[in-house]
């Protein structure tokens, strides 16, 4: 009886000093929050409006210590507020005033998780990939109204494409052998082809599902 206490010690402390599994799969289900940071081009200083949306992340462990993973995320960023200006719509009068645009994006990132850990599993996460990204129209405040579409701000909704960096830090928590949940904190940073300025810093809450696939 002492000799089999003591081998189950033994089993129970080093389960709980090993690493996450190699070989795992895992999808996530996401859902994001945080601040978004653009710039526009009709304005000479960057404007932030919060961020919101839901991404997924599909993973693999080739290693005890870290995963490959990508992630699609749709996300959307309120109404920035900038400053002052004139726009002239062709055909219309011109038309002046504080004026707010939102942003819409859609992210598609691969990378790395470093996760050491079982029951509670640090994680490092860095990824890099593409986005689009699109501009409304703006919304212009002028003589106490709303000025809004192309037609009468010259401006309509605009398309871009971006080259972007994501890094995250968090804690996960394993609940049983299939089910992971968690918290992150991070930022993104985007390098526009063509377009203006942007970055994000986003928390996200997920529950992961994980399993072997051989």
């Amino acid at each position: 009886m002492r000799c089999r206490i003591t081998v189950a010690t033994v089993l129970v402390l080093g389960a709980g000093a090993a690493q996450a599994d190699r070989r795992e799969a895992s999808l996530h289900a996401q859902v994001v929050g945080g601040l978004a940071t653009s710039g526009d081009a009709s304005a000479t200083a960057s404007a932030s409006a919060p961020l919101g949306g839901l991404a997924v992340r599909a993973s693999y462990a080739t290693s005890n210590l870290y995963q490959y993973d990508v992630a699609l995320s749709l996300l959307a960023a309120g109404a920035a507020a900038f400053p002052s200006t004139t726009f002239m719509p062709p055909g219309r009068p011109a038309v002046t005033g504080p004026y707010t645009v939102a942003t819409q994006l859609t992210r598609f990132d691969g990378g790395v998780t470093l996760r050491p850990g079982v029951v509670w599993i640090p994680t490092l996460r860095f990824a890099a990939g593409v986005q689009a990204r699109r501009a409304s129209s703006p919304v212009v405040m002028s003589g106490g109204s709303q000025v809004t579409g192309e037609e009468n701000t010259g401006r309509g909704g605009e398309l871009g494409l971006d080259v972007v960096g994501v890094a995250t830090v968090g804690l996960d928590h394993r609940l049983n052998r299939r089910l992971i949940v968690g918290v992150a904190g991070g930022a993104s940073y985007a390098v526009p082809l063509g377009g203006e300025a942007f970055r994000t810093f986003e928390v996200t809450a997920h529950a992961s599902y994980y399993w072997y696939p051989r």
